[in-house]
């Protein structure tokens, strides 16, 4: 019991610091990530990368044809051998990856947020030629998962009052 009511002070006390912060929740009722949700049109490659990136953003932001905003993103992925065997074989790989993105209204070009987003994956190369294909496939699916998410965040920083 006394367990009980210790946890409840300790939860009261961690909580008062942001009671006086002005913090709001940011997909909160007045929040800027739901002020964005539905209202972003995307324009990304016309790849696999740019497919698995575009559809993160439409399940974090909202899917829409014709929005208030156009979100354009470009792809830069790389390939980096960093294990190479005594037998000279690469046995992994790294994928360092940038996307740059602008915001925009549809009809103007001037640019209301834009930003660049950086990360990278790695998958092995150790095993059959199937196996290597399927982990390098999948190390690009999660690099450009990490990418939207990293411009989600970018956003609801740019559009925060």
């Amino acid at each position: 019991m006394l367990s009980s009511d210790r946890r409840k002070v300790l939860t009261l006390l961690a909580a008062l610091p942001l009671a006086g912060c002005g913090f709001t929740p940011v997909y909160g009722t007045n929040g800027s990530g739901g002020a964005l949700r539905g209202r972003i049109a995307y324009r990304a490659p016309d790849t696999p990368e740019g497919f698995r990136l575009r559809t993160r953003l439409e399940d974090r932001l909202g899917r829409t044809e014709q929005g208030d905003y156009l979100l354009t993103v470009q792809l830069d992925i790389e390939e980096v051998a960093v294990v190479i065997s005594s037998a000279q074989d690469i046995n992994r790989f790294n994928l360092p990856g940038e996307a740059t993105w602008v915001l925009t209204e549809p009809d103007n070009d001037t640019p209301l947020a834009s930003g660049t987003a950086a990360t990278f994956t790695a998958y092995s190369a150790f095993g059959t030629t199937v196996a290597t294909r399927e982990a390098q496939n999948d190390a690009r699916d999660r690099l450009a998962i990490a990418l939207a998410d990293l411009i989600v965040t970018d956003l609801i920083v740019a559009s925060a009052p």
